[in-house]
């Protein structure tokens, strides 16, 4: 185990990821996401991180600014469907700076009415200008159908009304209810003095958000079918896929190995080969895999001309046909594998996605796999199994597909 794992007096888990360099990467994982919002208050999780950074009961919202841009330091945060981010990379030297402002504005922050009203206008104005992009705009409406209005399915941002109705009140019992040190990891990564924190060694973190409304299996009830919508669009916006695997099934690493053989980063991606560089019918096909604590989202996007749709889509079909009826022949099956692991090889090179990684793997998984490890299950995987995975998310006729036109 390359990090060390602790626990303050209040509850709240530490797990520091050394490293020898100039620069430290500190921040918090909240159990807390758009799942956790109530139905009148969609892009209440969004907004109460944007508004972490507009005062707290000791600074206001340009000392927050100010107390890390003056060192040169970076403040971040980002919001998911089931957690939020918020982070400051520095250089070593200000550690106690950092962290003393990120335990402040998580811990202290008050909702300031006054700027509440202006984030509300910013926000509002990014949901606005959001539907101006249909290749965005499809994958939420095509996650509201599949997961049949339940919060996971709602854009992060929320809607105009439902962001009007967040008050200073509302934020502030949002806060208190789950940005909790319960609810919360902090994790560290680079060289970072904790010999003045009052921590106890800890075996193991242990989050759930139990306030997430509950979400039975998306497959009892799943209707595949085609959905038209006419946004009068230059190209044809298409969206396919269903449902798929949690992040705590076993099957989640070979639908991964999957999905980057089907529609992934690379160019050579069956997708892309067949769709762009054979046939010539999109600039950009890809596939994604999302999985989430209860489960998970299967689909594939392409953009194409009008005329190009029907057999651009009939293409999608056949290569998912074939990946069901041909097992990977044994030089295929290794190939993926040592792209999937040389790609995962480059992520970890880049020192914020690591960090990263480390507070997202604590946070949902309680642990944080090295490479090795994860090499290990890749090396596991066999043609059989991706077979297997494939006839059961794979299969073109029990898809749902989404067109703006």
């Amino acid at each position: 185990m390359d990090y060390q794992l602790y626990t303050l007096p209040s509850g709240l888990h530490v797990v520091y990821k050394p490293h020898a360099g100039e620069v430290t990467y500190a921040g918090f994982a909240i159990a807390v996401g758009t799942r956790h919002e109530s139905s009148r208050h969609h892009g209440l999780a969004h907004l109460t991180e944007h508004m972490l950074f507009k005062g707290t009961s000791l600074r206001n919202s340009l000392q927050i600014i100010r107390r890390m841009e003056e060192v040169g330091a970076e403040l971040n945060a980002f919001t998911e469907k089931e957690s939020t981010y918020v982070y400051c990379i520095f250089p070593k030297a200000h550690f106690n700076r950092a962290t003393n402002l990120l335990f402040d504005i998580v811990q202290h922050s008050r909702f300031p009415e006054e700027e509440l009203t202006k984030e509300k206008t910013v926000v509002i104005d990014e949901i606005n200008s959001y539907r101006d992009n249909p290749s965005e705009l499809i994958f939420d409406e095509f996650e509201n159908i599949l997961f049949r209005h339940h919060p996971l399915g709602h854009n992060i941002l929320g809607t105009e009304a439902s962001v009007s109705r967040i008050t200073g009140q509302i934020g502030r019992n949002f806060l208190r209810r789950h940005y909790r040190p319960d609810n919360m990891i902090f994790f560290l990564a680079g060289e970072a003095d904790l010999s003045g924190w009052p921590l106890n060694p800890a075996e193991k973190v242990s989050i759930r958000n139990t306030d997430g409304t509950p979400l039975h299996t998306l497959r009892e009830g799943f209707l595949p079918r085609t959905i038209r919508r006419h946004k009068d669009t230059y190209q044809h916006h298409i969206l396919m896929g269903g449902p798929a695997y949690s992040l705590h099934d076993d099957r989640r690493i070979p639908l991964s190995l999957l999905n980057n053989i089907l529609g992934g980063p690379g160019m050579n991606s069956r997708l892309n080969l067949s769709l762009r560089e054979e046939h010539g019918y999109v600039y950009n096909v890809e596939s994604n895999y999302t999985p989430y604590s209860d489960t998970g989202i299967f689909n594939i996007y392409l953009g194409c001309a009008p005329r190009y749709a029907e057999a651009a889509m009939e293409l999608v079909r056949k290569e998912l046909r074939y990946l069901i009826e041909h097992p990977l022949s044994p030089i295929e099956l290794e190939s993926a594998k040592r792209q999937f692991k040389g790609q995962l090889i480059v992520s970890a090179d880049n020192k914020e996605s690591t960090f990263l990684s480390l507070g997202k793997s604590m946070l949902l998984y309680g642990k944080y796999d090295p490479l090795s490890v994860i090499f290990h299950r890749i090396d596991a995987i066999t043609s059989d199994r991706l077979r297997e995975i494939a006839a059961e998310v794979l299969n073109p006729d029990s898809m749902l597909t989404l067109i703006y036109c």
